[in-house]
């Protein structure tokens, strides 16, 4: 009779293993929320080369870039000139939510260019690098209407090269 009551567990033993999965679900979440942030930072420096890699070939054509007014009417459209389509579809945040669109940064006068994103992993280093690569265009940069302003801490930065 006294080995049927000794086979299940303790309160004490169950509570101890609740706990114990309850801070491995606590850790493993805050590593997949840093992960996901350092994904969606990857996405946003993919598509500024992507967007970078458009008005080099609309500088190409036309030996200038678009103005900041015609870019920032195009998110989410495409880049043409005429009869050339130089990107099809003119990427938007990652944290873009549906009906509250979150566009990249951009100005330009037609003689350089700059493509602004805030990035959420505040200890990547690209963040410094490319401030450093585009010091003119970026101290000069003017957050078009709708757009926070500039911080130097979060701002990653694609420029002419």
């Amino acid at each position: 009779m006294k080995n049927l009551l000794k086979r299940g567990f303790t309160l004490i033993e169950l509570l101890i293993v609740i706990a114990i999965i309850g801070i491995l679900t606590a850790f493993l979440t805050t590593n997949l929320q840093g992960a996901r942030a350092r994904a969606r930072d990857s996405r946003r420096k993919q598509d500024l080369s992507t967007i970078q890699q458009a008005l080099r070939l609309y500088y190409n054509d036309t030996q200038s870039f678009p103005l900041t007014a015609t870019m920032t009417s195009s998110w989410g459209g495409s880049l043409v000139n005429g009869t050339t389509t130089y990107i099809t579809v003119l990427p938007r945040d990652p944290s873009t939510v549906p009906g509250s669109p979150v566009n990249y940064g951009y100005n330009s006068a037609g003689v350089n260019y700059l493509i602004l994103t805030k990035l959420e992993n505040l200890s990547d280093p690209d963040i410094t690098a490319s401030q450093t690569r585009c010091p003119s265009t970026y101290s000069s940069y003017v957050p078009p209407s709708g757009y926070p302003g500039k911080n130097a801490q979060e701002d990653y930065v694609v420029c002419e090269e």
